[in-house]
Formats: structure tokens, C-alpha cells, sequence
């Protein structure tokens, strides 16, 4: 049964691009495989991206820099007396790539000598060494993780564990953790095994009645407090194969391995997040990345073109991407697309280094700057250097990938989050002298006191790192190799930004800024201060994660801010759950006064769902729609705006309420609330190009 009722996301800015994803043959390429890519693997490392896949030969790779057009660098791995190279993973870890990928010996028949390797390079495409076997029994599709106290966990298919049970035997998803990068504990727990008739792979396989079910493909995704792991049923082969997925709730002090987790919607309800539509069937093995702006989270999957008649005998299976969105809790991806969609979009600034000569976002403020063949050095060891953008930034999400060159009097190296002016500014520095990293302020001359933590054992500093940095208003978080490292808070929240070295030289391979506001729990004041009530006495209170509005006797209003500077294309969504006593509650899709704006409303005594615009003083009603009579006012509902040249989109959960244009030139998001409310996973970013 074809999926009804698909909904693509409309395309709102100029930049396009189409599934398949184009693929332009390189070196090295088999003919036959210049144009599929099956069970890719999306690598994102300084600024760049690298897909790996399943090959008969070998892995491929291909490159990207936007994510949409992809070159063949040919195969990354291969190894003597190997066969069928199935779905590859690859993490970068302290100077070092981590190849998993199941293969089988050249001479052999049965696919269920497919078993797990772990190979070693210096580069994202290799080419990669064999380091080790990790099981001695059939296990494919890793998918490696790193979670924010740095342990490493190995996702992972496997037979054994259902393969005898008596009512749905088949192939599951464990999950073990890592001792090092090429050793599991051998402690492996469960995560996904099968439930539902549409995860059959081979009907009565054995000739006794039982059919032989499959789960795999595992990929692992983490949305504050609730971890979600998406998974492939049944067969590649067969137009049906699809994508669900299983949650868990974080568990203070658990590792993943500790968690429980369920299916979505149920054990026994098939509810697919990706399946078959009239233009793609046999979706799925999927990898998530995040986009250029390092908040947008893009899904690759592999499918067919619905027309084509199947083969078994020829590899059809090719590279897609789409949107992964959020319907409360619930995953949802608008999909799989097959027609015209708006590209990832940029950040406020993004280098790669690339050209010779130094981009004109930038300004020297001493040392010697000099940027070739990807990387950015500055040579000058002695005193302070400084590279600052010549633009400012408020709220923002930093991302650089920076290394040391070594020198035996050490050395301090990063960036500047935010800087005014020569004695004001916030600064992160690796200090190899004192293996620590430092977060601090200096405010009018005075340096105030420093958040700062022990790097981990055998750190490299001359391999290249990344660190994350994200500030709303005065509050300041760094992530260091994904690993959650400093918070502080420091009254310095608007100015340039840069990359700065005391007495050293150091490398810089990639640096995106965007302009981006997020709620969460180590930045709730910061962000909070970039929302202004408007009208009414209403409250919005933080706490934790979350923010508790209350409005009970009229309508209040919250305008939620980027800084100025930032341009006029952006998106906003916040999860909002109504409370008990609310009478309406809703977003400000575009605000731009008190005559001019549009507006999403929830009305809870009406059970409506309305597009509200007011137009120099008329209001008028743009959409208007009853809302299901099992319509949930008790859970968690995504209310999102996208606005983009001159367009405005406004979406409830899965459903596109409206996309037109608007008469309005620059306006700002906000919140609308009469009663109580619960708002969550509040985002606000700045669209680029």
C-alpha cells in the first residue's frame, strides 16, 4: 500500500536541489556503481562531508562541501581475499579515522559469513587499514556513537539472539559499549527486535511456518532528555522496506547501554517514519547529519526510483536526502521527496579555507595569517594574534576545527567567542602547557575568573580538534569533540568574533558561524533574555529544559530576538503544551508591529486551528481548520515559522497550515499565550543563502 497523504516541505529559497543526489564520477570509480550509493554513511568533518557505502569491491567515498553535489574519490577500503563490504560507519577520534564495516571471504557463498571489521586511516577517504575482527559470528551495520561524557557505543545487527525464537525470529539491533576504539566490552543489550508482520524479510524460511523478520541499519539520534535509535524492517530488496524507530528516556548516570527502549508508536503498531510513495520505494539504511549551519539535521537514506522495474541482478539503490523534523516528541521526515526542495541553507559565516587569499568576513588584528590548500595558519609565535570577522554577532553557534603546531615552550590556541574591543572580550584556549581547556572574560582590562577543565588523557594536540561553542546573552557553553565540556556566564553578549593565539602558531581548517538562539538547560537566562514581552502581565518562568508560561487573566505577548545585524530570513519553532487552564496559545509567525503581523493560534474552547493576519489595523483569517476530536491538548505540539524571501510558512507538527507571501518586509517571531502553558526545544536561527 502506497503511502497517502504525503507531504513535502514547499520550496521557499532559490537554492534547490532534487533526489537522487548527483553524483559525479572520480578516479578510481566502477562504472557500474558511478551513480548509486546504497546504506550511506555521512561524515561531516572540518566543514566538509564524506558518504561512505556498501560496495562489492570495496567502500566507496564520495565528497561534498554543500551536501548536494557529491565527487567519487573511489574506494577507501578494500582488502585482499574480501567480498561484499556492507554498510560502513566512520567516526574521527584524536587524529585517527574508524572504519566498521562487515565484509565475507572472496570464496564464499553464504552472506552469514558477513562479519564486523574495524579498520584505521589518517584521512576521512582513506585509504583505510585493517585493524581488527570484532565478532566471530554474522554482525553488520555499525553505527558508532560518542556521547557527551566521551565513552564510545557500538550499535550493531546480529542473528543469534532471535534467530531461534519461536513467533518472529530474525535479526535485531544491539548496542555495546566500546573499551577503545577497536575493542568492545562483548556486553552487548538490546535495542530493537522484531514485532510486526511488516518487518518479514522471507516468508517461511525454514519450511516450518516461521518467517524470518529483519531489523537493521541502526542509526542513533538525541533530542534533549530522549534518545531515539532509527531503524531499517524487513527487506532492501523489497519496495516495502522502511524506516522506524525506537526511544528511550535518558536515565541520570546510564550509558546507552543502560537504557530501555520502545518502539514508536508501539510494539504492535506499524507506523513507519520513512516508507514507499509514488515516486520512491525501498527506503531506508539511513545516517543523520547536521547541515551547513550546524542546526539543521538532514536524513540519508537510500531508495529506488518507483518506475524502474526491480532488479536483482544490478544495484539500483541510490543516495537521497531530506529534512529530519520534529512533531512533539515525534520524529517526521517529509518524505522520501522526489521533487524540487530548498538546499541546506548557510551560516552567517562559512570558511574552508580554500583560496589563497583570506575572505572579506575577515580582519587581521596581528600575527601572520596565511591560508592554503584548506588550512589556516597563523606563523607568528610570539605575543597575541587575532583574525576577527567584520561582522558582529549576539546569540550564535560557533563550530572550528583547529590543531597545534608544536613548540617546546607550549602554547595557547582558539578562539574568541566574542570580542569588542581590545581590552573586552571572551576567549577559549587550548592550553597545552596545562592541559587544559579555558574559558574566560576580560571586561575593561580586568580578567574575571576562568571556567577551565583537564583535557582527557593523551589528547593530541597536533591532530585536529573540534569545538562547538554556543552563547545566548551572557551565558557561554563549549563542547570539545562533541564531548560537553564548560559553561560560565560573563556580561559580555554581543560583538565580533575570531580566532586567537598567545604565544604560538596553530592551524584552523574550518570555521561556520551561525546566527542562532536555543533553549536549553545550560543557556536558559542567556536565552531568556532574548525574549521581550510585549503586551499583558504574563510570565515566562525557566526551569531546566523548559519554560513555564502563565497568562491567566488576558493575552500576553513575547517577541523573541537575534541581536541586530542579523538578516531577514529565518525559522523558528519552540514545542508547546498547552496547560489545563489555556485558552489559546500560538506563535507569531512574522511580527513586525501591532498592525502588521500573521499569527499560528491554538483555541482550545473552539478546538480550531487558526492563521490570523492583521494588516495595517484589519484582521483577517488566512487558514482556518477544526482540529481532530482526539486532538491531544495534554502532549507536546511543534509550532514552527520559516520565513524566507518574502515567503512565510507555518506548520503544526506534520501538518503545512500555511505557505504564502506576505506583505511584510522584516519582522520577528514570537509567542502568544492566554492561560498556562509548557514550552520546550525553543530555536531561533538565521537562514542564509
Amino acid at each position: 500500500m502506497l503511502q497517502e497523504n504525503t507531504i513535502f516541505l514547499p520550496v521557499l529559497s532559490d537554492s534547490t536541489f532534487v533526489n537522487p543526489l548527483k553524483l559525479t564520477p572520480g578516479n578510481g570509480t566502477d562504472g557500474a556503481q558511478s551513480k548509486v550509493h546504497p546504506d550511506p554513511y555521512v561524515l561531516k568533518h572540518q566543514g566538509e562531508y564524506y558518504a561512505f557505502a556498501t560496495g562489492a569491491k570495496g567502500v566507496l567515498v564520495l565528497h561534498s562541501i554543500d551536501l548536494v553535489n557529491w565527487t567519487h574519490l573511489g574506494y577507501a577500503f578494500q582488502l585482499e581475499g574480501r567480498k561484499g563490504y556492507w554498510a560502513p560507519a566512520v567516526v574521527y577520534e584524536n587524529g585517527k579515522f574508524y572504519m566498521y564495516v562487515s565484509s565475507m571471504p572472496e570464496e564464499a557463498d553464504d552472506v552469514h559469513l558477513q562479519r564486523l571489521l574495524v579498520a584505521e586511516a589518517d584521512r576521512p577517504e582513506g585509504p583505510y587499514e585493517m585493524r581488527r575482527t570484532l565478532y566471530d559470528t554474522f554482525s553488520i551495520d555499525a553505527h558508532v556513537v560518542k556521547d557527551e561524557q566521551g565513552d564510545y557505543y557500538l550499535f550493531y545487527s546480529n542473528n543469534e539472539y532471535a534467530g531461534v525464537d519461536a513467533e518472529r525470529p530474525g535479526t535485531v539491533i544491539l548496542v555495546d559499549k566500546l573499551v577503545d576504539m577497536v575493542t568492545p566490552s562483548g556486553h552487548p543489550q538490546i535495542v530493537v527486535v522484531p514485532t510486526l508482520d511488516e518487518e518479514i524479510y522471507e516468508e517461511n524460511r525454514f519450511g516450518d511456518g516461521r518467517d524470518w523478520h529483519t531489523i537493521e541499519g541502526a542509526c542513533y539520534v538525541r533530542r534533549g532528555d530522549k534518545h531515539y535509535v532509527i531503524y531499517s524492517g524487513n527487506a532492501y530488496v523489497r519496495p516495502n522496506y522502511f524506516l522506524g524507530y525506537s526511544v528511550a528516556k535518558g536515565q541520570d548516570g546510564a550509558g546507552l547501554r543502560e537504557l530501555v527502549w520502545n518502539k514508536f508508536p508501539s510494539d504492535q503498531e506499524y507506523q513507519p517514519l520513512l516508507r514507499r510513495n509514488e515516486g520512491v520505494e525501498g527506503v531506508g539504511h539511513n545516517s543523520v547529519v547536521r547541515g551547513l549551519n550546524n542546526v539543521d539535521d538532514w536524513v540519508f537514506y537510500h531508495g529506488r526510483d518507483a518506475h524502474d522495474t526491480l532488479d536483482f541482478n544490478k544495484e539500483q539503490r541510490t543516495m537521497r536526502s531530506d529534512r529530519l523534523l520534529w512533531s512533539g516528541d515525534e520524529m517526521w521526515i517529509p518524505g522520501p521527496t522526489y521533487t524540487e526542495q530548498d538546499a541546506p541553507s548557510m551560516p552567517a559565516v562559512r570558511d574552508l579555507f580554500n583560496k589563497e587569499q583570506l575572505e572579506a568576513h575577515w580582519k587581521t588584528e596581528g600575527g601572520e595569517w596565511k591560508a592554503a590548500q584548506g588550512v589556516l595558519t597563523q606563523r607568528e609565535r610570539s605575543g597575541e594574534a587575532a583574525l576577527l570577522t567584520t561582522e558582529q554577532f549576539g546569540a550564535k553557534r560557533m563550530e572550528i576545527h583547529l590543531s597545534w603546531n608544536h613548540d617546546h615552550r607550549g602554547g595557547l590556541y582558539g578562539v574568541y567567542p566574542c570580542y569588542q574591543e581590545v581590552d573586552s572580550y571572551t576567549a577559549c584556549l587550548l592550553d597545552v602547557g596545562q592541559k587544559r581547556l579555558r574559558l574566560y572574560a576580560v571586561v575593561q582590562g580586568v580578567k574575571l575568573p576562568e571556567a577551565s577543565k583537564l583535557l582527557p588523557p593523551g589528547f593530541n594536540y597536533e591532530a585536529s580538534h573540534f569545538l562547538r561553542i554556543e552563547q545566548a546573552g551572557e551565558n557561554y557553553a563549549v563542547w570539545l569533540d562533541d564531548v560537553k565540556m564548560l559553561e560560565a556566564s560573563f556580561p559580555i553578549y554581543e560583538g565580533y568574533a575570531g580566532l586567537y593565539t598567545k604565544f604560538t602558531s596553530a592551524n584552523y581548517y574550518s570555521v561556520e558561524i551561525t546566527r542562532h538562539l536555543e533553549y536549553k538547560r545550560s543557556l536558559a537566562a542567556g536565552a531568556a533574555s532574548h525574549i521581550r514581552r510585549i503586551h499583558g502581565k504574563g510570565q515566562l518562568a525557566c526551569c531546566m529544559e523548559q519554560m513555564l508560561g502563565t497568562s491567566p487573566a488576558s493575552r500576553s505577548e513575547w517577541l523573541v530576538d537575534l541581536p541586530a545585524h542579523s538578516g531577514a530570513s529565518y525559522q523558528f519553532q519552540l514545542d508547546l503544551t498547552p496547560g489545563h487552564r489555556s485558552r489559546e496559545a500560538g506563535i507569531y509567525g512574522f511580527y513586525e508591529s501591532a498592525e502588521h503581523y500573521v499569527a499560528l493560534m491554538l483555541d482550545h474552547s473552539s478546538n480550531m486551528l487558526r492563521v490570523v493576519q492583521q494588516l495595517n489595523g484589519e484582521e483577517s483569517i488566512l487558514e482556518a481548520r477544526q482540529l481532530p476530536g482526539d486532538f491531544d491538548w495534554s502532549q507536546p505540539h511543534t509550532l514552527s515559522s520559516v520565513f524566507r524571501g518574502g515567503k512565510l510558512m507555518l506548520r503544526m507538527d506534520r501538518d503545512i497550515v500555511y505557505c504564502g507571501s506576505v506583505s511584510l518586509s522584516q519582522g520577528t517571531p514570537g509567542i502568544i499565550l492566554t492561560g498556562n502553558a509548557v514550552i520546550e526545544y525553543l530555536q531561533l536561527t538565521e537562514l542564509g543563502k
